[in-house]
């Protein structure tokens, strides 16, 4: 298909230059992490040729992916903003548990940049420079735990099951403060219309009391840095429009705290959300063919 995809929060892996530094373990980094997103994103898995348009068969342009813990290195936070808590070189997780009793030093933290940092967002500048010309769509591939953690924002708060941000309000239209979208409000529109029919039949696996919602739009996310640097008001011709979408862990892993037991992949449920979400992405590159 004609896309490109940024995976960048899937990673469990630990850097050797910081192990012996963390006090926390696997399971904060499972927590934390966009759990299974490189299962269920994975657009070359078999069993989607059945949905597969006609003459691109099954896989993606690119899917460019994170190794590493997004608990301790994040590719989608901006580069110099190291007195973040949430930065690129993050001191606490998304529950506000402090990483490190002493936190890497400058040099550490260059070091981490140059070495994790770095080569993310240089295979990613290097897939659209390659494929650019023929993509269609920029898709920024998440999910998230079914309620906000402690230290986010709307925290507890219920999420819907999809979140389609392009940086607007919960129409898809340009925010006043900011100006821009990254894709044409019609079309997030149109992709919150798709996925509404596409995921209406799944629940999740430990449903609240009230209804989660099928689809937002900008809510809880807007979108974050790999969509802003790579999409953010440059659609349209030689460019093609970015979407960040967040898919609920609460469809395959199950309502996450910061002290859910670790569990090896619901692979069934997993297959399920994977084929919703490729035939979204077939209707959306139709539409914007």
């Amino acid at each position: 298909m004609p896309i490109i995809q940024s995976n960048p929060h899937a990673g469990l892996g630990v850097p050797p230059e910081i192990e012996a530094m963390l006090q926390i373990g696997p399971r904060d980094l499972y927590n934390d992490a966009d759990l299974w997103a490189d299962i269920h994103f994975d657009f070359s898995a078999p069993g989607l040729d059945h949905a597969a348009p006609g003459g691109n068969g099954r896989g993606v342009l690119a899917n460019v992916t994170m190794p590493i813990a997004r608990a301790l290195i994040d590719v989608n936070r901006s580069a110099d903003d190291f007195d973040n808590p949430d930065g690129p070189i993050k001191t606490a997780t998304s529950y506000g548990r402090a990483i490190y009793a002493a936190p890497p030093d400058l040099e550490l933290r260059a070091m981490l940049m140059t070495r994790y940092y770095a080569p993310f967002h240089a295979g990613l500048q290097q897939a659209l420079a390659e494929q650019g010309a023929a993509m269609q769509l920029f898709l920024d591939c998440h999910n998230m735990a079914q309620h906000s953690p402690s230290a986010y924002a709307y925290a507890g708060a219920a999420r819907p099951l999809i979140c389609l941000a392009n940086f607007g309000d919960e129409q898809g239209e340009p925010r006043p403060a900011l100006g821009y979208t990254s894709c044409p409000p019609a079309v997030l529109r149109a992709g919150a219309e798709i996925a509404a029919r596409l995921f209406a039949d799944l629940e999740l696996l430990e449903p609240d009391a009230e209804p989660a919602p099928v689809v937002k739009m900008n809510w809880p996310f807007h979108g974050g840095m790999i969509l802003r640097n790579y999409c953010a008001g440059a659609y349209g011709p030689p460019a093609a429009p970015g979407i960040m979408i967040e898919i609920n862990r609460g469809l395959f892993v199950g309502d996450q705290t910061a002290d859910t037991p670790e569990a090896p992949p619901d692979l069934a449920r997993l297959a399920a959300v994977r084929s919703r979400l490729y035939q979204w992405t077939v209707e959306m590159v139709a539409l914007l063919a």
